[in-house]
């Protein structure tokens, strides 16, 4: 016969029992004991196993999942901040989830930068059995519902992966509609999640376009390159269609320049670089916790001011996705990086990634 206690966390026994178990355990916690059964175990944070690293390419893996009991499961095209130790220090970014929801393991897939961070460490040196953090998914880049009958998604690049996640939940869920997808890649040795992508082109209610822009296209596929007609002359009622973008920064300027002018549906767009439209004029920053204080440059972000000045402030997307890096500003006037809106900020939060001097500025740093 097995007994099962539930406590209800907020309950004063509850907390009672934690603090001896604590004490029992000194000067360990009980979760240093209940990791040596598995790693992934904590009552804070989600810890996810590496069951899997899948090669796509020399520069790029797709990462199987297996997150502790902490997870929710995701909304196709959303994303999470994964972080990983290098070094001794954690270091995060956010990567979209390319598994549809409810599949087993998770899935990211991540192409290497050459800049030697979490992207690179993945890519070269993760391995089966390692451990990284995840955020709670999050991200508005998802399907409505009621979903419309017909959807045009078009992606770039590393684009492809919330793509590839919406596409693959729509098939799977069983709805009627059909979807047209275009996706755009330099050349073959590039793509990511093809094998997968092969298999999607297959249903009826998918019509899968593969454009090449520096390779010969083989097999159905096109050679070309996205510009401000490509759209409505290749692809029929664009403009009419409901429009899902993900991909670089160039190619989602594109984008949403033809829809400005064209467009009669909704647009919804993932962007993976921040787009700035300067960054304030600069000014002195002082940092109130610290004591000390930098003097920001025109164009220069508070977060990157702040490291510069010596500081380690928390952050992980630095595209003001994952709002890792929030931080109050005491006092001062700073300028949005994306909307170029100057504001006047008094003990109020900001994204410090998003948000250069426009003025003398105080943060609770």
């Amino acid at each position: 016969m097995r007994f099962v206690m539930h406590l209800d966390s907020s309950s004063p026994r509850n907390g009672l029992m934690r603090r001896l178990g604590r004490a029992l355990a000194s000067p360990f916690d009980p979760e240093d004991y209940l990791a040596l059964f598995d790693a992934r175990y904590s009552s804070r944070e989600i810890l996810a196993r590496v069951a899997r690293v899948r090669r796509e390419s020399d520069q790029a893996v797709t990462l199987e999942l297996e997150p502790n009991r902490l997870w929710k499961p995701h909304r196709a095209g959303q994303h999470v901040l994964l972080g990983v130790d290098i070094d001794g220090a954690r270091q995060q970014r956010c990567f979209s989830l390319s598994s549809a929801p409810g599949e087993w393991p998770v899935t990211v897939t991540v192409k290497a930068n050459g800049g030697g961070g979490v992207s690179d460490h993945l890519v070269h040196r993760c391995r089966a059995g390692d451990l990284v953090s995840l955020s709670a998914p999050a991200g508005d880049f998802v399907i409505p519902e009621p979903a419309p009958e017909r959807i045009l998604l078009l992606s770039a690049g590393s684009g492809v992966t919330p793509v590839h996640s919406i596409v693959k939940s729509w098939l799977s869920s069983g709805q009627t509609g059909r979807l047209i997808w275009v996706h755009f890649e330099r050349n073959y040795s590039s793509l990511l999640l093809g094998e997968s992508l092969r298999e999607l082109a297959l249903d009826d209610r998918l019509d899968f376009r593969l454009v090449l822009s520096a390779d010969t296209p083989r097999g159905g596929d096109f050679s070309g390159r996205l510009d401000e007609h490509w759209l409505t002359q290749q692809v029929q009622d664009a403009a009419a269609l409901p429009l899902f973008v993900c991909g670089p920064q160039g190619f989602l300027d594109t984008v949403i320049d033809w829809h400005g002018r064209h467009g009669q549906g909704p647009l919804f767009h993932e962007r993976f670089q921040q787009a700035t439209s300067g960054g304030g004029e600069g000014g002195r920053v002082r940092f109130a916790r610290s004591g000390g204080e930098t003097e920001a440059a025109a164009g220069q972000s508070l977060l990157e001011a702040a490291e510069a000045a010596g500081l380690r402030p928390r952050h992980g997307c630095r595209m003001g996705i994952c709002h890792t890096c929030k931080c109050r500003v005491a006092r001062g006037r700073v300028r949005d990086l994306q909307s170029g809106e100057h504001r006047e900020l008094n003990n109020q939060e900001i994204r410090i990634c998003m948000h250069g001097a426009d003025g003398d500025v105080e943060l609770d740093l």
